[in-house]
């Protein structure tokens, strides 16, 4: 057995427990780190740093691998699909795997850039969408968010994807010590399975437009650098196999997120009142609504989402249809729930997630004001006063304010919630001790709000019965007789 860094160790050891491992595959993976250094600092590095904690073979994806972020500041996963197992052998596979491992890895490196931008991209959608709503505005233009978070994404994708390439000339230098730059230079181009590797039906394989072999391989590269930009147009902007049929690009693929994301906050708005329509310029983005759909969009509580593109040669208005997640690992994203466990409010796809996400909001506002920074503090706060606002009828939180100095309480001895303005007298409020807020336990909170839920489920249901049963009361009675 190959051994490798000792900081790698441990979780080849855990992946070989599983009993659904393809055989060989153990074998080929110490062999892909061994011989490309490159990749094994890489990976030991990432490993060391927390942001991979484990190695797994993945079943039924249409990639080569993808790396599944952790929740909470965990470690993730680093993925390889079996299809490397299953359709390389020899060198060839090794080959395959270097550049996939190469590119994992890298994702593993970007986690937290990808976290925050996820988080910057609900941040600025969700106060565009809650300001254009109190204002009573008829439209909110989101192409903007939507266009940052996807240009993040391509940033992500090009770099990794240099990764994988500098890998796999890592490893024919490693083993070949002494084979001149020009030799190591066809190589590479003959063996990289990278499609910003042209290939002629009777030509040799050359890079694409803006690539050279001495920036791909020598140099240092950043983002927004020429290298980066050439990279994401010869590899996230072409045609992809992506998705669970296997025929999205990448920006179909991730563009999955940001518009579910989008849905589900409008459908949540929507309870109390109409929101603005919602414009999103799919086209001029690259979005395509059928490939959007077939990559499975989730709308939250509604079957239908419309969106308005007044972009140049814009679809105009669409109707996009909740089609589900199916399948997609949009792993860089929105890793798969474990099985058997339930969402929590801080996840999208939850019940509660938008007012969470609105109340998340003001706190980080409120401690802002008051010199803070968003913690452990914050996020108890932020899960207590969710609770509170379900409990006490509220739709949406458009203020967290803090009480003022009274006779007999101090200044900010209260959290106080309110729906509307706070000088209309039709909004609505609840508060708490702002002491209990902060200690209570985010997960005793999660616990009485499911607990809220289920009640409101079982009211909901038991009206709808009593409804049903006066109904078939008034028709066994017949019409009544007018006077």
């Amino acid at each position: 057995m190959i051994r490798v860094d000792t900081r790698i160790e441990p979780l080849l050891a855990q992946m070989a427990k599983d009993p659904a491992l393809p055989a060989g595959a153990e074998a080929s993976i110490r062999q892909t780190i061994a011989e490309s250094p490159y990749l094994s600092n890489l990976l030991g590095d990432a490993i060391e740093k927390g942001r991979i904690g484990a190695i797994a073979v993945s079943h039924g994806q249409n990639n080569g691998g993808h790396f599944q972020d952790g929740k909470h500041g965990k470690a993730g996963t680093l993925n390889i699909s079996e299809a490397a197992f299953k359709d390389f052998a020899g060198s060839e596979r090794i080959d395959y795997l270097t550049e996939v491992m190469g590119h994992e890895t890298m994702h593993g490196v970007l986690a937290q850039h990808r976290a925050d931008a996820l988080a910057e991209f609900g941040k600025s959608m969700g106060s565009r969408m809650q300001e254009a709503y109190e204002n009573r505005e008829y439209q909110v233009d989101l192409t903007g968010p939507t266009r940052s978070y996807l240009d993040s994404t391509r940033t992500d994708e090009a770099l990794s994807e240099i990764s994988g390439m500098r890998a796999l000339h890592d490893r024919l230098k490693h083993l070949n010590p002494q084979m001149p730059d020009d030799v190591v230079e066809r190589e590479l181009l003959d063996r990289s399975s990278n499609r910003c590797v042209v290939r002629q039906p009777n030509g040799a394989p050359q890079f694409a437009d803006g690539l050279t072999y001495d920036a791909l391989t020598k140099h240092p590269f950043t983002r927004n650098d020429a290298l980066t930009n050439s990279v994401e147009q010869c590899f996230y902007d072409s045609s992809g196999t992506l998705g669970p049929y296997g025929d999205s690009d990448y920006r179909n693929y991730y563009g999955v997120n940001p518009i579910s994301h989008i849905a589900q906050n409008y459908a949540h708005l929507a309870h109390d009142r109409q929101p603005p329509e919602i414009r999103i310029d799919l086209k001029s983005l690259g979005l395509d609504p059928r490939q959007l759909e077939r990559n499975g969009l989730e709308l939250g509580s509604a079957k239908t989402f419309n969106i308005v593109d007044l972009g140049k040669d814009g679809y105009g208005m669409v109707q996009l249809n909740d089609t589900g997640a199916r399948g997609i690992s949009s792993p860089n994203l929105a890793p798969p729930i474990e099985p058997g466990r339930a969402l929590t409010p801080a996840e999208a796809g939850h019940l509660d997630h938008a007012m969470h996400q609105q109340i998340q909001s003001k706190v980080e506002q409120l401690d802002a004001a008051n010199g803070r920074t968003f913690d452990a503090t914050s996020e108890r706060m932020t899960a207590s006063l969710l609770t509170l606002a379900k409990d006490n009828g509220l739709t949406r939180v458009d203020h967290v304010l803090l009480s003022e100095k009274t006779k007999d309480l101090p200044a900010a001895h209260t959290l106080i919630l309110v729906q509307g303005k706070p000088n209309d007298p039709a909004m609505m409020r609840a508060h708490m001790p702002t002491v209990e807020a902060a200690q209570r336990p985010v997960q005793e909170s999660f616990s009485q709000l499911e607990s809220l839920n289920q009640r409101l489920e079982q009211d909901r249901a038991r009206e709808q019965s009593l409804e049903h049963q006066r109904s078939q009361e008034q028709q066994q009675r017949g019409p009544t007789p007018s006077l």
